[in-house]
C-alpha cells in the first residue's frame, strides 16, 4: 500500500483541479461579461433620431440585423446598414475592422456601440 507522502501532491489530484479551474475561470469571465454588457441601456432609435448630439460619448446595447453593406474600406472597417430587431427601423453603424471582419448580410449581432460625431461606432459584436 503506498502512501502519499506530506510534501508530494497527488497527480490525479492535479488532474482534476486545472481542468475544474479552467472550467470556472471561463464561468466567471463569461458572468462578468454579460453582466458589464447588460447593465448598459438599450439604443433608443426615437432618442438618437431626434437629438443624436444629445447622446454623443454614450454606450448602448443594440440587438440588430445585417441588412447591407454600404461600404468598405480595407484596414478602416465598414459602414453597415443594420434592422432593429425589436423592430424599431433602420440603422447606420460603423464596424472597425478591429471589431469585426467578416458580417454578412442577414447576420444577428447582440452589438455595444458609442455615439460619435457621424454615426453609432460597433465596440463589440457577439453574433447569436
Amino acid at each position: 500500500m503506498r502512501r502519499l507522502l506530506p510534501g508530494k501532491i497527488n497527480p490525479v489530484l492535479i488532474a482534476f483541479l486545472i481542468p475544474l479551474v479552467v472550467i470556472l475561470a471561463a464561468v466567471v469571465f463569461m458572468v462578468v461579461r454579460n453582466h458589464v454588457h447588460n447593465s448598459l441601456e438599450t439604443f433608443d432609435l426615437a432618442a438618437y433620431n431626434s437629438s443624436a448630439a444629445d447622446l454623443r460619448g454614450n454606450e448602448y446595447n443594440l440587438d440588430a440585423q445585417i441588412d447591407s453593406q454600404l461600404q468598405w474600406n480595407e484596414g478602416f472597417g465598414r459602414l453597415l446598414a443594420v434592422k432593429l430587431v425589436n423592430g424599431g427601423g433602420r440603422l447606420t453603424i460603423f464596424v472597425p475592422e478591429s471589431v469585426a471582419n467578416d458580417v454578412r448580410v442577414g447576420q444577428r449581432y447582440h452589438i455595444k456601440v458609442i455615439i460619435k460625431d457621424t454615426c453609432p461606432e460597433a465596440e463589440e459584436m457577439d453574433k447569436y
